[in-house]
């Protein structure tokens, strides 16, 4: 089995993250969306494959010494394999790299396992969205906004 590698991609990669996106989201975004948000200042995005298969992703927006996960996703099948923890991680060490001192992160209050993974990631809560998230057929879900000091 090829080994896991996480690399940069940008706005020509959008078809692709749009498709992971769908697969991982109710409401998957569009390529269009992506290429858009992926030409805006301070976003970045780093894609997850093994071989030639990609497995996951993660794009990131930066603004003077804070950034912010904007969307992250795993293939369904490929969940609970250490792909975000590997995207996190290596999101983490970029914008460190590049003296980003405070990192943010938003979660599903109902997605256990994805807060379980920031808290074992250094991640704290420090607030909470009301009615964030969309409920596809329900009501809208609340999102704990957490946080990792890369830098003092």
């Amino acid at each position: 089995m090829a080994e896991l590698a996480i690399e940069a991609v940008d706005g020509r990669a959008a078809a692709l993250l749009a498709e992971l996106h769908r697969q991982c989201f109710d409401m998957g975004w569009s390529e269009e969306e992506l290429a858009a948000l992926l030409a805006t200042p301070g976003a970045s995005a780093l894609l997850a494959t093994r071989g030639a298969e990609p497995l996951g992703f993660l794009i990131t927006r930066q603004a003077a010494d804070e950034a912010e996960i904007i969307t992250i996703g795993t293939r369904p099948e490929m969940r609970r394999e250490g792909i975000a923890r590997h995207l996190i991680e290596a999101a983490s060490q970029r914008l460190a790299a590049i003296s980003v001192a405070r990192f943010f992160a938003e979660v599903a209050a109902g997605n256990h396992a994805a807060r379980a993974l920031y808290a074992r990631l250094g991640f704290s809560e420090v607030g909470m969205r009301h009615g964030y998230y969309a409920g596809k057929d329900g009501p809208a879900e609340d999102a704990h906004v957490l946080l990792k000091v890369l830098r003092r």
